[in-house]
């Protein structure tokens, strides 16, 4: 604006007063006719057009002297500078909650909720994809941005515009396959593995060969019988490794179809099998190839395709009579039952197996006391007992491993009483959803642990006991009925803690003890 006075003009910029003579001086002779001279009385001026043309000369002026106003960023609290507007030289365009010429001043509460449509750098939202627009005062380059965007995980961009693509970070673990998501990323694991980036093995033995599963678990379409009916080979003797001279299961000579099927009580995850020969009258006889089939109910089935087709797969069975061939399923069977269907054998369809995975959760493979991972300093107890009192036969807690072989093949305590226990540090707290025993014989002597507690400790000294969740008290677990047989415990809830002890409850012959714990860490 201008005002004028006797013999001054001044500028007006809401609270500052410039002194503009020096500026009229210097256009005085390049002012329009009918303009008077600064010298002049400017109460004579010709009326108030010559007053704003005046007024626009001098803005120019002073743009030409100072510079434009907004270069100087006056706007405070992410405002917007703009200059060249009516007649004042620059105004503020202040974000919501802020105002007075130069967004210095913070609005009540009322006052925003009375306006909700007020515009500012951030009304409408520039930034995408949820996007959190923050009003700033930074610079991008050299221009003033007033704001800046906050991008959910996922997307990145000055507006959060862009999809990150994750699998630049080579997520997937394993031989996983990434697929880039709308800020997110999938997984495609090999059968064996699981987790979002297939960090979780499972590809445990889910007990064929260990007896877990049970004889009635296993049938099959018939049943071989030779030497006039003096060698029966059922399909319970089908478990991978077996010994003896009846070691496997084979199928009748006039069983066109034939099939042999575990039935795993419960839906498992499935991830492969293991097959094997035999020998029956000394001939090699064994499987070649196979179809596997899947049920939940034992009654409808479904054959495993050739992924991303209707075709049946044929898995490649074995070249010999004695050596494991391993197949994995990708993707994996989530099922109760599975089928073995041979397609082509030698001589006659003789079968050993075992099928590998874990339970749904995924958290249930081997913690390493059979494979070795657990150490043997790891591994201490209550007691040891030594046959004849010798040191060579002492019955050693690191000898505690599940199918351990040898003459001193396991735990024996030196009592036996409901004092004993064998301990297992983990290093580190693991969750433990389930545990393995298994009994020895000392030269001759069966001997097993027929029950048990748990108890488990963070510290190593403090101890608490697994409870029975129903009837509010210290939970026995099964143990063994034999030697050699494995015999499985699932722990739900499971146990989270470093430290795990096994209480024989009761025994038969000496407490004696082979085991493996089943769980996950905490990274898995």
């Amino acid at each position: 604006m201008i005002s004028g006075g006797g013999d001054s003009v001044h500028l007006i910029y809401r609270s500052s007063l410039v002194p503009a003579r020096i500026f009229l001086e210097q256009i005085s002779t390049r002012l329009p006719i009918g303009f008077r001279r600064p010298s002049e009385d400017w109460d004579q001026m010709e009326g108030k057009h010559n007053l704003e043309l005046m007024a626009v000369l001098v803005s120019q002026i002073f743009l030409m002297e100072w510079g434009d106003l907004c270069d100087s960023n006056p706007c405070k609290n992410g405002g917007i500078c703009l200059s060249g507007l009516n007649d004042d030289f620059y105004s503020c365009e202040c974000p919501e909650g802020f105002t007075d010429p130069n967004c210095s001043s913070v609005v009540e509460v009322a006052s925003i909720e009375e306006e909700p449509t007020s515009a500012g750098p951030c009304r409408p939202n520039p930034c995408h994809n949820g996007g959190m627009c923050e009003i700033s005062e930074a610079y991008r380059g050299d221009t003033f941005i007033g704001y800046v965007c906050k991008c959910p995980e996922g997307f990145n961009g000055i507006h959060c515009q862009h999809n990150v693509n994750e699998c630049e970070a080579e997520p997937c673990k394993n031989g996983g396959i990434c697929t880039d998501l709308v800020a997110n990323y999938s997984c495609e694991c090999p059968g064996e593995f699981m987790g979002r980036n297939c960090q979780q093995r499972c590809s445990g033995p889910l007990g064929i060969e260990g007896g877990i599963v049970s004889n009635q678990q296993i049938t099959a379409s018939s049943t071989h019988r030779a030497l006039f009916g003096l060698q029966k080979w059922y399909p319970y003797y089908a478990r991978l490794n077996k010994k003896g001279l009846v070691n496997a299961w084979t199928a009748a000579e006039n069983d066109r179809w034939p099939w042999i099927q575990i039935n795993l009580q419960k839906k498992m995850r499935v991830t492969g099998v293991i097959t094997q020969g035999a020998k029956r009258i000394g001939s090699p006889e064994y499987v070649k190839s196979y179809k596997i089939a899947y049920s939940n109910d034992g009654k409808s089935w479904t054959m495993y395709k050739v992924k991303g087709t209707n075709e049946d797969m044929v898995f490649r069975g074995n070249v010999d009579n004695n050596t494991p061939y391993a197949n994995s399923f990708t993707p994996p069977i989530k099922s109760q039952y599975v089928r073995l269907y041979p397609q082509v054998c030698r001589r006659h369809c003789t079968l050993r197996m075992e099928l590998l995975g874990c339970e749904l959760s995924g958290c249930s493979e081997p913690l390493g006391m059979k494979s070795g991972h657990i150490q043997d300093y790891q591994i201490t107890a209550s007691s040891v007992f030594r046959t004849l009192n010798m040191d060579m036969f002492a019955w050693e807690p690191r000898k505690a491993r599940l199918d351990k072989q040898g003459k001193v093949n396991a735990w024996t305590s030196g009592h036996n009483d409901q004092s004993q226990w064998l301990q297992v540090d983990l290093l580190v707290p693991t969750k433990v959803t389930g545990i393995i025993t298994q009994g020895a014989k000392d030269f001759g002597h069966v001997q097993f642990v027929g029950s048990y507690k748990l108890a488990y400790s963070n510290d190593g000294e403090h101890w608490v006991i697994y409870q029975d969740e129903k009837q509010k008290k210290d939970k026995v677990f099964q143990g063994n009925f034999d030697n050699d047989t494995h015999r499985k415990n699932v722990i739900d809830p499971p146990i989270y803690a470093r430290h795990i002890r096994i209480i024989p409850w009761s025994w038969y012959g000496r407490i004696t003890l082979r085991s493996e714990l089943l769980g996950c860490t905490e990274e898995d």
